[in-house]
């Protein structure tokens, strides 16, 4: 009985002996705040985004943006124009630097799989994936110090970045290119 009691007085104290300082962070749609935390970069001037946003879906809002910006013609995406508006953009915000050659290596290939819910959408998936490049490798220095930032921090960090329309309950769970409500990871 002694050893039991003892057992469980020491199960006990490790259970709850110390707080837990880091309760994990938890992955599903994007923190509101996230881009409020990033100091709201700006890949898309507000005219022209004005311009399209009355747009039914985001695959036409940002198929709109595109066009507006001449970076497609009859649907095809001009990656030489995007990447050359991105290395414009590298100069300009030297900051984004990281963000920006992660956008030129992996969202500017030949064949980017579709990123959300909108099959045969190149400009949704090009932005989709320039979004979430920004939101994985962005520089310390553009991170807001504000303590209300840190778990946008966290998220960027530990878990995948999704499109606000896989979480849609009318999309099948886990089948938005593996972009769903993870379990808690730390």
């Amino acid at each position: 009985m002694f050893k039991l009691c003892v057992f469980l007085a020491l199960g006990f104290v490790a259970c709850h002996g110390a707080p837990n300082t880091n309760p994990g962070t938890y992955c599903g749609a994007t923190p509101d705040n996230m881009f409020r935390c990033l100091n709201n970069p700006r890949v898309v001037t507000p005219e022209v985004a004005a311009k399209c946003g009355s747009q039914v879906t985001e695959c036409e809002r940002m198929t709109c943006i595109f066009r507006e910006l001449k970076w497609s013609k009859k649907g095809a995406i001009d990656k030489a124009k995007v990447r050359a508006y991105f290395e414009q953009y590298e100069t300009e915000h030297p900051d984004w630097a990281q963000a920006v050659q992660h956008v030129k290596s992996f969202c500017l290939v030949p064949e980017l799989r579709a990123q959300g819910v909108f099959l045969n959408c190149p400009a949704y998936d090009v932005m989709q994936c320039v979004l979430a490049s920004f939101i994985k490798h962005a520089s310390p220095s553009v991170w807001s110090n504000a303590t209300d930032c840190d778990y946008p921090k966290a998220f960027a960090a530990a878990c995948p970045v999704c499109p606000s329309d896989c979480y849609s309950p009318q999309i099948p769970f886990g089948s938005c290119n593996a972009c769903y409500s993870q379990p808690r990871t730390v």
